[in-house]
């Protein structure tokens, strides 16, 4: 079953950037979060590769179509979605490191910005030259899962082995992980270090680098609150706040009235 996944990608458009912002998605998270992922890059300049999951025809074409300043990339992949959900979810969370690893190899692009769909951008974000591998990381915490933060990573392709070493990590956990074990009655934590296989996995590639930079350290870049360099939707329930869904279509109204893409 792990051979399954990422084995029916194709790159429909191809990135006409050397640093795009890349994240995964399916119908419903580019719909409900993507979209103002895309939005707020278009809105700061920053290129975009997004990676769909069994898109539907109208995903595709409302991407295609849609008129942006900025370069947008797009690949897609079909899998069977008739699995352990924790299983598909984990590869939900992986999947952009499968393609990222893949514009590396084809030389279609120099670095990357690896992200969750739901991010907001306030701002572009530009990193100097002696900066090769940035990563969220908390070593304080002792479980795999909260070492690492998924929501922003940035590589270049000099550094894309730290990519190669986490799908190496989750392709390990798929063959090892009995996903029909995982409960919701598990607590938190150990739910989580079971399934939520883009932080721990990046945990155990981060353990054979010698050198990188803790963007977490870096002031007001990434945090849950709207006026931070990046927003992150990810916990406190804000993706299930309706305040925060009509904050977001106040946020970029005139965007998705002139794409008509939630129309």
């Amino acid at each position: 079953m792990a051979n399954n996944f990422y084995k029916n990608c194709e790159i429909l458009q191809i990135p006409q950037s050397n640093l795009p912002v890349i994240f995964q998605c399916d119908d419903y998270y580019f719909y409900n979060f993507g979209i103002y992922n895309l939005l707020s890059c278009n809105n700061v300049g920053q290129d975009v590769h997004i990676h769909l999951i069994n898109p539907s025809n109208k995903l595709v074409l409302d991407l295609t179509n849609a008129k942006l300043d900025i370069n947008l990339g797009i690949s897609y992949e079909t899998i069977d979605i008739n699995i352990n959900q924790y299983k598909l979810k984990s590869y939900y969370y992986c999947s952009r490191y499968f393609i990222t690893k893949e514009l590396f190899d084809k030389q279609l692009i120099e670095s990357a910005y690896i992200t969750d769909c739901d991010i907001i951008f306030n701002k572009k974000i530009v990193f100097n030259k002696n900066i090769s591998l940035g990563i969220l990381h908390y070593p304080y915490y002792k479980n795999l899962w909260k070492q690492t933060g998924a929501n922003f990573t940035y590589v270049i392709r000099e550094r894309s082995s730290f990519i190669e070493n986490t799908i190496n990590e989750y392709k390990t956990k798929l063959e090892t992980t009995n996903f029909d074990l995982i409960s919701d009655k598990m607590d938190k934590i150990t739910r989580a270090n079971l399934f939520a296989l883009d932080q721990v996995c990046m945990s155990l590639a981060l353990q054979k680098e010698k050198h990188f930079t803790n963007l977490a350290e870096l002031p007001h870049f990434i945090s849950k609150q709207h006026d931070s360099d990046i927003w992150s939707l990810t916990g406190g329930q804000q993706k299930n706040d309706p305040k925060v869904h009509e904050f977001l279509k106040n946020k970029f109204s005139d965007e998705l009235d002139r794409l008509n893409i939630l129309s």
